[in-house]
């Protein structure tokens, strides 16, 4: 028996714990799903899309500022010379004062060379700025002697910084200098010499426009000149106080300061007019450079053929107001819409003494031009173009530049025949120059 349970021990020992054994209850339970806080869940969606909204507002923020860095910058290579705006100028109201006062102060007060001086010194500080504007201009043709030995002739004249853009500096300056050369070189006003390139020319005016590109003109030069600043010269008066910079006397860097003896001198040219700004400033006949206010500006371009004395010993020029059109296309290499006329104006009251009509008298018209192809004579009255009535030059410029190279307008003229004038409607061809 003992041996029995020595063989199986295991056997016995799960006996006595089966005897043992107690019967164990766990408890069951059921466990139900927590009741949804459908308050809960809405303040966390709203929270959710505040934070949302609040993202998107920021990252609009930050891209709006980001951006404009990102872009690329866009450069606009046409040159855009703004009209400055009409303003008539005002000139205070002296405070009267009783004549003996006046008289004492003018005996208290008197002109001596110490203030003319200063008046003079002051006109020379007040040029300093525009004459950082002035170029000297160089043509030069290579030529060959008859011993077949070579040699440059050299030509120059003043011009000015009109405008510039990202790539290229404009100069305005007279074409009979830059006409037909093999070289064209530009000195600026510290000394430095660059070559320039011819970009358009205006037969009307005699003026020419010179490229220069800025990747030639050291960063030093850059800061050492100035772009004119243009100025408004139907402002300008009979009377009014004037500089003349560059060469008005035939040589450079000279300054001069007068008076505007006339502003309303008209010289007539193809398909235009001007009014001239005449000074009591010496001159001579190869005179060039800038007029300038006394606030500094160009107001007007030395033009010595303009001058209406045959000696041509005073300085006279083109008004910057008039030529600034022309400045801007041919800087912009445009062309000029061309009609080949020559004439004057006839007002009302050269009308009832003439009897001629009012609008254009034709002087004359430019060989194989538009108006000649066209039918146009000498003598002819130009009153109409298109449906657009004219009377002046300056209407037949404004007329043209409206047009396109080209274009087939309608040009109406009287006539004169053996009745009197009669309208003829001559359809032309604009041309461009």
């Amino acid at each position: 028996m003992q041996d029995e349970k020595n063989r199986n021990p295991k056997k016995n020992t799960d006996q006595e714990l089966s005897g043992n054994q107690e019967e164990y209850h766990f408890l069951k339970e059921v466990i139900k799903e927590k009741p949804i806080d459908k308050r809960k869940i809405l303040w966390r969606v709203g929270g959710i899309m505040a934070g949302a909204v609040l993202f998107g507002v920021v990252a609009a923020f930050t891209f709006a500022q980001v951006l404009p860095h990102m872009m690329p910058e866009e450069k606009n290579d046409k040159v855009d010379i703004s009209e400055e705006p009409e303003q008539p100028s005002i000139t205070p109201k002296p405070t009267e004062e009783p004549a003996d006062q006046e008289e004492e102060k003018a005996e208290k007060e008197p002109l001596n060379l110490e203030k003319l001086g200063t008046v003079f010194q002051l006109a020379v500080e007040m040029a300093e700025k525009p004459e950082k504007s002035l170029v000297t201009v160089q043509g030069i043709t290579n030529n060959v002697d008859w011993m077949n030995n070579s040699y440059e002739n050299e030509q120059q004249i003043s011009g000015f910084l009109a405008a510039d853009n990202d790539k290229s500096y404009f100069v305005v300056t007279e074409y009979r200098v830059v006409e037909n050369v093999d070289r064209i070189l530009v000195t600026f006003a510290d000394g430095t010499t660059v070559d320039a390139n011819f970009q358009k020319r205006d037969q009307g005016t005699g003026l020419a426009v010179l490229k220069i590109a800025k990747e030639e003109v050291k960063q030093v030069t850059r800061a050492a000149i100035e772009v004119a600043e243009l100025g408004n010269s139907t402002l300008i008066q009979r009377g009014e106080m004037v500089m003349a910079l560059g060469s008005p006397a035939g040589y450079s860097g000279s300054i001069s300061c007068g008076m505007v003896t006339s502003a309303s001198n008209t010289r007539y040219t193809l398909d235009n007019e001007y009014h001239l700004i005449t000074t009591d400033i010496m001159g001579d006949k190869e005179g060039s450079g800038i007029l300038i206010s006394m606030e500094g500006k160009v107001v007007g371009v030395i033009a010595q053929s303009f001058s209406m004395t045959d000696d041509k010993g005073v300085v006279t020029a083109l008004p910057i107001s008039e030529i600034r059109s022309v400045i801007e296309r041919l800087s912009n290499n445009e062309d000029t819409m061309y009609l080949g006329v020559r004439g004057q104006n006839i007002v009302s009251d050269l009308s009832q003494k003439t009897g001629i009509p009012k609008g254009i008298f034709v002087n004359a018209v430019d060989e194989d031009s538009p108006a000649m192809k066209a039918g146009l004579q000498n003598g002819d009255v130009i009153v109409k173009v298109n449906d657009t009535g004219v009377e002046t030059m300056s209407q037949l410029r404004k007329a043209l530049d409206r047009c396109k190279p080209e274009q087939k307008v309608t040009v109406a003229a009287m006539r004169k025949g053996a009745e009197g004038y009669v309208e003829i409607v001559f359809d032309v061809t604009v041309g461009a120059l």
